[in-house]
């Protein structure tokens, strides 16, 4: 589901300092009053014709006679044409497409802040939906910080597909907390203690010096878990607010103390010495190799199933909580994977839109939702006495395939998953109250639009090397120095005109 897209995420308390300073312009604002709508279907007669492009993550696409989209459209009054474009090539398609001009009456656009995608909202191509999100039930409860994550110069032009806005913590193999006799950690310093203690010691009970504490790899330019523990350091996410200007983050002290952090993991050997070339680090952890692996808690399943074919006695827990200087804190993300967006190309008038809008509405029921994610009861799946048991007909099966692109909101969706899936949505709902936003999400730098890879790769290699010792402080220094003279001013100086034009400044 979470695929490549360079975004950011929720909070409640004081994370909402950046959100509250925007909130104005969030849905388009600018204090204009949302349009009227009578009954939030826009007064359109008979079905809703409605064309759309979406990816495909499957090598077979959804059926044109899927038993569940016939169902969709019979609920939403709708009939709905679809063209799937694989993932791998999607980005590529759509940019294509939208030079063409020649859109479907709604897409997906995985990337909300790609050039192609900011230029056309910025040239008028597609409608600003923002202002009329409260005349519909459902979409009226869109978090308006994921609104301001997916806002181009202060408007909102998509529909967000709902994720998780905090889905970040510790996957710990509970059974070697067990055989050692230590507790769940719950601040940094009995972090290190924990991941030290399965370096050293014996916890997989086989009588050799062959573990670990904290599996790391390589994700992209990010260093697996850095983002997470500099959060818990005190750290910000991406950028920090200081004295009303965007500092981005190692730029900060805490990112230097989260460099010391892991060059002392490194250095005692409790992290994998190969974890510059890892591009997994979950491979680690699939090994039996490591106690602990930091990031979207949903992997916690998935990495409990592999250690078990090591080790059938092994067994995972999560952990969302972890103390620091500022107390319990987590790294949010931007809460969407991609937005729907309508073009004015294709829907000439606002009444197509409110019809369109409500069709969103409608799929974003209860019941819609969870037809989306598992299909039709006695036909994708059974429920017995509270059991979910899917079709194994692959045939059947492929009547929901990708059914989950379909949807925009996914506060309804039953949770049907074994007692760790369960755990993890639970913990996804406590992280939303002590998560840490990016304040600088909802801006965009031409800058780094255009240099933001190489930028980040010059932090990214000279973070690695100061953890491996190739570098001092110094040196550090003087990585900083050469990205803020290759771009990084530029980006920081657009950050922060940006965030003073949007916050009334």
């Amino acid at each position: 589901m979470n695929r490549r897209h360079r975004n950011r995420r929720l909070a409640k308390a004081g994370v909402l300092l950046a959100a509250i300073a925007l909130s104005v312009t969030a849905c388009g604002g600018n204090n204009e009053e949302s349009p009227k709508s009578s009954n939030g279907s826009g007064g359109a007669q008979g079905p809703l014709q409605l064309t759309m492009m979406l990816p495909t993550y499957n090598p077979e696409q959804m059926p044109a006679d899927s038993s569940v989209l016939k169902m969709l459209e019979e609920k939403t009054g709708t009939k709905l044409s679809v063209s799937w474009v694989p993932s791998s090539t999607y980005t590529d398609k759509l940019s294509a497409t939208v030079a063409s001009g020649e859109l479907p009456k709604t897409f997906v656009a995985l990337e909300a802040k790609a050039s192609f995608i900011v230029n056309a909202a910025r040239s008028g191509m597609f409608w600003e939906v923002g202002p009329y999100l409260k005349n519909y039930p459902n979409l009226s409860k869109m978090s308006e910080i994921v609104l301001n994550n997916i806002s181009i110069d202060g408007k909102v032009y998509g529909l967000y597909r709902e994720r998780d806005l905090a889905r970040f913590g510790l996957m710990i193999r509970q059974d070697w907390l067990s055989n050692l006799g230590i507790q769940t950690p719950k601040n940094v310093d009995e972090l290190y203690n924990v991941l030290k203690a399965f370096a050293s010691g014996d916890p997989d009970k086989n009588g050799k010096h062959d573990t670990i504490g904290l599996a790391v790899g390589m994700q992209g330019n990010n260093i697996a878990g850095f983002k997470d523990i500099l959060v818990y350091m005190g750290g910000p996410n991406e950028w920090e607010l200081q004295e009303g200007k965007l500092v981005p983050a190692h730029m900060t002290q805490a990112y230097m103390d989260t460099m010391k952090f892991y060059k002392k993991l490194y250095d005692e050997k409790i992290i994998n010495q190969d974890f510059a070339i890892v591009q997994d680090g979950r491979s680690v952890m699939n090994k039996g190799q490591a106690g602990l692996w930091i990031d979207n808690m949903l992997d916690g399943k998935a990495i409990e199933d592999n250690i078990k074919k090591v080790d059938p006695n092994a067994k995972m827990n999560l952990v969302n909580r972890i103390s620091g200087p500022k107390g319990d804190r987590t790294r949010a993300g931007s809460g969407y994977l991609g937005m729907y967006m309508i073009p004015k190309t294709s829907v000439k008038t606002e009444a197509e839109l409110e019809q369109i809008l409500a069709y969103f509405d409608k799929v974003s029921e209860k019941d819609n939702q969870n037809l989306m994610k598992y299909g039709i009861e006695g036909k994708q799946y059974t429920l017995e006495n509270g059991a979910y048991t899917p079709n194994s007909d692959p045939k059947v099966r492929a009547e929901i395939t990708d059914g989950n692109q379909f949807m925009i909101l996914q506060d309804g969706v039953v949770n049907y998953g074994t007692e760790l899936e369960q755990l993890s949505t639970k913990l996804f709902q406590d992280n939303a109250t002590i998560a840490v936003t990016n304040p600088a999400a909802p801006f965009i730098s031409n800058t780094e639009i255009e240099k933001g890879k190489e930028l980040s790769k010059i932090i990214a290699d000279a973070t690695v090397k100061f953890i491996m010792g190739s570098v001092n402080e110094d040196d550090w220094t003087g990585a900083v120095d050469q990205w803020l003279q290759s771009g990084g001013s530029k980006v920081i100086e657009e950050m922060n005109a940006e965030y003073a034009k949007l916050a009334g400044k």
